[in-house]
């Protein structure tokens, strides 16, 4: 069913809302995301790597839902963090475009919105973890200007652990 509603939706307008994550597209681009990095990623369970939860980043985030033709695309997400180098952050949180979207600047759009909204918040600087086994999304965070830092947080190094971050302009 998913893949009729995606061919339709194809030609449509690109939309990016905040939604709620806990409603069945947001459930659902957070099932695809959590089986993408445990099928890139098999170590991640036995190294106790868990994504953020649902009810967390409800309460403490914001979840943008891309939209082609009214269909689920993608999301992306920011969640609350303490500061990071003395900064007031939060972090970028459950980057996905869905197969049949990517390649037509769904993830940059997505990655605007939630600058968007870290700025408008007054934040900082913006924080990731990514893996090496990403190229795409590692090219996208570059080409936004996102560059290499050291683990941050609860987060160690691993070598299947990349960090990232982001300076931001308050109120830009």
């Amino acid at each position: 069913m998913i893949a009729e509603r995606i061919d339709h939706a194809s030609a449509g307008a690109l939309t990016i809302t905040a939604e709620d994550p806990r409603a069945p597209d947001g459930i659902a681009l957070f099932d695809e995301m959590s089986a993408f990095v445990l099928a890139t990623y098999p170590e991640d369970e036995e190294n106790g790597i868990t994504p953020t939860s649902t009810e967390d980043l409800a309460r403490e985030g914001v979840l943008l839902v891309a939209r082609v033709g009214g269909v689920a695309a993608g999301s992306g997400a920011l969640m609350s963090h303490p500061p990071v180098d003395g900064l007031k952050v939060m972090e970028v949180k459950r980057m996905l475009v869905r197969p049949a979207f990517r390649g037509r600047g769904v993830a940059e759009r997505i990655l605007g919105g939630l600058e968007d909204i870290a700025a408008q918040r007054g934040l900082q600087k913006l924080v990731l973890m990514c893996g090496p086994r990403q190229p795409a999304a590692l090219k996208l965070y570059r080409k936004a200007g996102y560059s290499l830092r050291g683990p941050y947080g609860k987060w160690e190094a691993h070598p299947l652990s990349i960090f990232m971050q982001k300076r931001l302009e308050a109120g830009s």
